[in-house]
């Protein structure tokens, strides 16, 4: 008898023992056996259950349909999935607050270029934005659709290059002719060129700026349509439970329901 007691408590420690963990069961059907160790606004952090001082791994929520505790409580994540439109992560929630039509002005407050990743539907290329700034300063932010700051950029290199023919103009007036004899105004001539080093040093800053913006504005523009798109077009997962009428019983099933917004 004795030894039958101890083998039912050995059996009852490996029971509560496999019991003591979390699983996470991924969109894909894939189950892990881990121990949840954090879940914060966008990923979870967990250890893998069979190398509990192993490495910490950490997965999207949006890639996670739940997660069963050992306690018993079952947690489900109903993340939208949105399409993937890049090479790089770019399973990011859309932003907060957007509309149709907004232009760069906000959206630089919402949006920041360096999280931008490429991505299939992107219209616009920044690194050719940004070359074809550098031919005409404006014409990479007009392309992109943003007419008025293309404008901007482009009358900033105008008054620039105005202001070089003002001082080329005044530097060639120093030289004079007075009828008998050519003569040289060196104060006029000091003046010209102050004006057309300045124009040139202007018109430098604003071409090199307009390619930097051209660059930017091409990234956040991008960001913008796709979230665009992720709004109008999302595929969202839905745990479900449906009932089977089997003889004089209803067996209840598990299953997963694929909801598509357009």
């Amino acid at each position: 008898m004795k030894r039958i007691l101890i083998i039912l408590s050995a059996l009852f420690v490996c029971a509560a023992t496999a019991s003591a963990q979390d699983v996470i069961t991924k969109k894909n059907g894939e189950d892990i056996k881990a121990k949840v160790l954090e879940i914060d606004n966008s990923n979870v952090k967990y250890k893998l259950f069979d190398e509990p001082n192993g490495v910490t791994y950490t997965m999207p929520k949006s890639q996670i349909l739940m997660i069963r505790y050992e306690s018993g409580r079952n947690e489900v994540f109903n993340t939208a999935s949105a399409p993937n439109y890049g090479y790089g992560v770019t399973n990011r929630e859309p932003a907060d607050g957007i509309r149709v039509g907004m232009k760069y002005k906000e959206l630089k407050h919402i949006y920041h270029y360096q999280d931008w990743y490429s991505g299939l539907g992107d219209k616009h290329n920044p690194a050719l934005m940004g070359v074809c700034s550098w031919l005409i300063p404006g014409l990479g932010q007009m392309i992109s659709g943003e007419v008025g700051r293309g404008f901007g950029w482009l009358g900033g290199a105008v008054g620039c290059s105005v202001l070089m023919g003002i001082g080329a103009g005044v530097n060639a007036g120093a030289y004079y002719y007075d009828g008998y004899d050519y003569y040289y105004d060196e104060g006029t001539a000091i003046a010209g060129s102050v004006l057309l080093l300045a124009g040139s040093l202007a018109l430098l800053t604003v071409d090199i700026c307009a390619i930097v913006d051209a660059c930017r504005v091409a990234k956040v523009r991008n960001m913008y349509e796709q979230d665009l798109r992720k709004m109008n077009y999302s595929f969202e997962l839905h745990p479900s439970v449906d009932y089977i009428r089997m003889a004089n019983r209803v067996q209840p099933t598990a299953g997963l329901t694929l909801a598509m917004k357009f």
